[in-house]
């Protein structure tokens, strides 16, 4: 039995706190909540059965007053340094929800903590584990339509006024699309393509209509290694013809023929000769948020990172990153040697 601290336990918080944890009891023991709202620690503490001396307001006094295996954060991304660094000086490894964090260099150095403090650090990609997209990745990456040329990717909502997108804060942070949406897409691409992103080059905006204060819509193009590209079209602002959160469009065109999903979460193989193929998809499997835990414990247990582990996971939000240079300088951005200059020049 591992004893946890959740870090966060309203708004997304309270799917892993009164949802995910609350079904594993038998593995993982909530010992302590910390959040800002009364309201949040009150609903974690009743499905967890746990005292008032187990709710805080700040992750820093929890860490000092309760015995935990390892902590959960889901806070906002711009809070997730300060949170991390609470962990590392208390000796715990990390959960934590995506992004790494809202900038580039918190990013680095949260990852440089964790190197630093020789501790295990997750970041949570749900998508990867979603039965759809676990059939499209391994259609396109088992090898039965051939090599991989190109993959296309469409994220569609309506957050037009009067509709919000969850919480308010989206709508008044910078680069709401990128480092809160796209970064699950970015890694999608890299995970379905088994590829790395080389080189990314588009453009971010914000419609008129917009009630948005960061940039809501965005265009890119990718270069993935071993010969394969990308593109990607992501919008918060979409009237019609939608591809909302679990419903994203995907395509892989291959040497014989297309891997595509849609809004139906069908997944199709499209062959060459016009034959089209409904791929089956995994059952029986845990649930996305359970599936995580289950792969973190292991590597509590084990020491084998699993596949979002922080030193892969820095790969899709360098993606973002890049993205939001390019937004800024009209230039095409180099991945690999923009995460090398931060993490030469970023100190702890």
């Amino acid at each position: 039995m591992r004893r946890c601290i959740v870090v966060g336990c309203g708004g997304r918080g309270g799917y892993w706190t009164n949802r995910v944890l609350a079904g594993m009891k038998d593995q993982v023991e909530v010992v302590a909540l910390v959040d800002i709202d009364e309201e949040a620690l009150a609903k974690g503490a009743a499905t967890h059965d746990l005292p008032e001396s187990a709710l805080f307001e700040d992750a820093d006094e929890a860490m000092d007053a309760v015995e935990a295996d390892f902590c959960l954060i889901s806070t906002p991304p711009w809070i997730h340094e300060e949170n991390v660094r609470s962990a590392c000086e208390h000796n715990l490894p990390v959960l934590m929800e995506k992004p790494i964090a809202d900038t580039l260099e918190a990013s680095v150095r949260i990852k440089k903590m964790v190197d630093q403090a020789k501790l295990q650090c997750v970041i949570v990609q749900n998508y990867r584990y979603s039965p759809f997209m676990l059939a499209f990745r391994d259609a396109v990456r088992g090898g039965s339509v051939g090599r991989l040329s190109y993959v296309v990717a469409r994220f569609a909502a309506d957050y037009n006024p009067p509709k919000m997108w969850g919480k308010r804060f989206r709508h008044e942070m910078d680069h709401a699309l990128l480092i809160e949406g796209s970064v699950h897409h970015f890694d999608m691409i890299r995970n379905v393509s088994g590829r790395d992103c080389e080189e990314i080059f588009g453009y971010g905006w914000i419609p008129a209509w917009a009630d948005f204060e960061g940039n809501s819509n965005g265009l890119y193009v990718m270069k993935l290694t071993d010969d394969a590209f990308a593109s990607y079209e992501g919008s918060c602002t979409t009237e019609g013809y939608e591809n909302p959160w679990h419903h994203e469009y995907y395509r892989a065109e291959c040497e014989e023929g297309a891997v595509v999903v849609g809004a139906d979460n069908i997944v199709k193989i499209l062959r060459v000769d016009g034959a089209e193929e409904v791929v089956e998809q995994p059952v029986g499997i845990p649930e996305q948020g359970e599936a995580i835990v289950l792969e973190f414990l292991e590597y509590l247990a084990t020491g084998v990172p699993p596949q979002t582990a922080i030193e892969d996971n820095i790969k899709s939000v360098g993606m973002v990153f890049a993205a939001i240079r390019c937004d800024e300088t009209g230039q095409p951005v180099n991945v690999n040697e923009m995460l090398a200059e931060a993490e030469e020049r970023v100190e702890v």
